[in-house]
Order: C-alpha cells, then sequence, then structure tokens
C-alpha cells in the first residue's frame, strides 16, 4: 500500500509542474507570441484557479440577471460541457426550452431556464460569440468559466474563490488548482464564495485572514464575499415545497455530481431556522453519495440511490436544481424527489455592480432593487418562501 504523504509529495510535485506550464502560457500571452481575439461586445470573465465547483454557474445567473435589469443587453458564452451536441459552435435563441438544449449541457439547460438571453456554446468562445453577435445585438458577454480562456480577450476578469476551501484541498491533495494562487494577480475583482459555511473566529481558517492573503497577492482588486441561501425544497414534478425548517423533519438521502459536493452536502447540515413553538434546529448527519462532476445518471444509479435510501431508512431524496437535468429521460423514484432552491447574496451588492458598470462604461445605471425572473419556477418558490 503506497504512504498517504508519498501520495501528498507525488501530487505535490504534479501540481507545480502544472502551474508552471499554466505560468508559460500566460506569458505566452502576455509577450504577445500567442495572440488574443477580440469580439465587439464587451467581456466578462467569470472563472476560478480551482478544479472544482466554486459557485461560478450560479454567479453567472446572478449577475446576468442584474445585468439584464440594468437595461444591459448580455449573453452568455459557454463551452457547454459535457454536451452530445456535434456542432462547432451553437447559438440559442432566447426563450428557447431547456429540454430542447438537452444535447448542449446541464449548466446551458439551467441558464434557459432562469434567462432570456441569446447563448453560444463552443469550445472556442471566440466563434461562438462572433457568431452570436451576428444575429443578437448585445453589449455584454458573460464568459463561462472563462478564466484560464487566454484566446479570447476580456475587459474583466472576476474570479471567484470558494472561502472553504481556497486552495482545493481535497483528498491526499493539500492543494488541487488549476494554477497557483498567485495568479490571482490577474484578477481584476475577487469573490469570496460559500461564506456561509466559514467559521468567524479569528483562526487560519477564518474570513478575515483569507481576504487578508488575498489582499497581499492582489492589492489593488476589490474583494467581495458571496453566500448561498437556501430558500427551500421543491418536490420535483410536484408542486409541494418545504422550508428549510419544515424539511429539518424529513430523512433524505442526499445526492449530486458536483465539482464540489462537499458544500451541498454541507448546507444540508448546517442548523435550521427555528418554526413556531420550537427551538433551534440541531445540525443532523445527512446520507449522502456524490457523483463525478455533470455526471449523466443511468437507471442503475436510480436503482442504487433508492436502496441505499431504504438500507438508511430515508423518506425522500434530495439533489440540486442542475442534477436534474442529468437525470435519464422517464426517471422515476418510489421516494419523494426534492431539489434545494438556492440564491446568492451578494455583501455589498450595489458596491460590486457600480464598479462593474463604471469599468466598462455601461449605459444607464445598475438596477437598484434586486431584479425578478418573471415567470420562472425560481421566482414562484421565493415568494412562497418569503410569504412564510
Amino acid at each position: 500500500m503506497t504512504h498517504p504523504s508519498l501520495i501528498s509529495h507525488l501530487a505535490s510535485g504534479a501540481a507545480a509542474l502544472w502551474n508552471g506550464a499554466a505560468r508559460l502560457r500566460v506569458g505566452l500571452y502576455q509577450s504577445g507570441l500567442l495572440r488574443q481575439e477580440r469580439l465587439s461586445a464587451k467581456v466578462i470573465s467569470i472563472g476560478n484557479i480551482a478544479w472544482g465547483g466554486t459557485g461560478k454557474t450560479p454567479f453567472t445567473l446572478w449577475l446576468a440577471r442584474r445585468l439584464q435589469a440594468g437595461g444591459v443587453r448580455v449573453s452568455i458564452l459557454t463551452r457547454g460541457y459535457r454536451r452530445s451536441s456535434g456542432d462547432r459552435a451553437r447559438i440559442i435563441p432566447p426563450g428557447t426550452p431547456p429540454e430542447d438544449a438537452a444535447d448542449a449541457g446541464d449548466e446551458v439547460q439551467l441558464f434557459l431556464r432562469y434567462l432570456r438571453i441569446p447563448l453560444g456554446v463552443s469550445a472556442s468562445r471566440t466563434e461562438a460569440g462572433r457568431l452570436l453577435e451576428s444575429q443578437f445585438p448585445v453589449d455584454v458577454h458573460l464568459l463561462d468559466d472563462g478564466f484560464q480562456h487566454l484566446a479570447l480577450h476580456r475587459d474583466l476578469d472576476l474570479v471567484l474563490v470558494d472561502a472553504k476551501n481556497p486552495w482545493g484541498r481535497r483528498g491526499y491533495f493539500p492543494s488541487l488548482l488549476r494554477e497557483s494562487p498567485e495568479a490571482l494577480r490577474r484578477a481584476d475583482a475577487i469573490l469570496l464564495t460559500r461564506c456561509e459555511l466559514l467559521s468567524f473566529a479569528a483562526n487560519e481558517d477564518s474570513l478575515e485572514n483569507l481576504r487578508a492573503t488575498i489582499q497581499r497577492l492582489n492589492p489593488s482588486a476589490p474583494c467581495f464575499t458571496v453566500r448561498t441561501e437556501l430558500l427551500g425544497f421543491r418536490e420535483w414534478r410536484g408542486n409541494h415545497s418545504l422550508s428549510p425548517a419544515e424539511f429539518r423533519a424529513r430523512r433524505p438521502l442526499a445526492f449530486c455530481a458536483l465539482g464540489s459536493p462537499h458544500a451541498f452536502f454541507r448546507m444540508l447540515e448546517m442548523p435550521g431556522k427555528p418554526v413556531a413553538g420550537q427551538k433551534d434546529i440541531p445540525q443532523k448527519a445527512v446520507p449522502q453519495k456524490a457523483f463525478p462532476d455533470h455526471h449523466r445518471y443511468s437507471w442503475n444509479d436510480l436503482g442504487s440511490l433508492e436502496k441505499a435510501a431504504a438500507e438508511a431508512g430515508c423518506d425522500c431524496l434530495v439533489t440540486t436544481e442542475k442534477d436534474l437535468f442529468n437525470l435519464p429521460p422517464g426517471a422515476n423514484f418510489r421516494l419523494p424527489l426534492y431539489w434545494a432552491a438556492i440564491e446568492l447574496r451578494v455583501d455589498e451588492e450595489a458596491r460590486l455592480l457600480r464598479w462593474i458598470w463604471d469599468r466598462l462604461k455601461l449605459p444607464g445605471a445598475p438596477p437598484a432593487h434586486p431584479p425578478e425572473a418573471a415567470g420562472t419556477p425560481y421566482t414562484q418558490f421565493a415568494t412562497e418562501s418569503r410569504s412564510r
């Protein structure tokens, strides 16, 4: 058996080689030896330096809605990770039903569920952007997962860092990053996500110390904190919804296929808000099953989940909204399946939006109030939750 310390040393060596290659590539673009292409519209890149999720998809949704509410004509350029379509570049018009873009990947379907904007899907975001601009008027492209997509010039680089796991620690890997932390020096602004999971105590994992580390790396970039609020749970293929406090009475088995599944599972295990006549509901362990990122579930997967739920004495299943798009057609469960409805809360939202408007010299002004995505399941659920 290989000793864990040896695995850790090997992993650190491999990471150093990878980060060195990444620095060389960045240098080639910065020197002009590799050429960046430009689009007519402004480009905001939303990315990270870690392998795994940092909340890029929810933040892209958040920013797209606010740009649109401020009168900005916005699009999203995305690779369409794990898409099955063979198109070199595909433009998806506003209002396309998510099910009509099932071959474009789960993130594209999620964007379509909540936004009425054009989407460009291609490994070459430049090609997708030019094709999209030939069909739709665009002021700003959001470059999804774009920090390492250096072939396309961007006007702003927004970099997301998971506050709970900033340097990509995973298993024997003390750090699992696409680029070294020094790459944050290229960022125009840094957003610390999932801050609700982080202790505010004065220790090495505290939010204050993390912000200080980020600011030492890039003192010129403004730093913002982002929290994920759990609105509640909605039954899949049903109208039944539960508040977070009400859901604590259930015995769920949780499953997901995310880049950082720990954040989803941790959110489910956090203490719930009290309901009338009750004390705070204590944290409890939730049986859980993690699949590879963007996993497409098979019928065997569904059977194993229900078997595990029965063995653990669970009375329901719970997953993320994005995972619903990766269930097999005609999927069904004997137990109720719920999905967790979330909403991002950006601290100092007005300051961040004003900074974006000023840096890009956008017309008009940022929205004074958070926009409502009229007609979407999200808005309906959020309205129900706030009225409780």
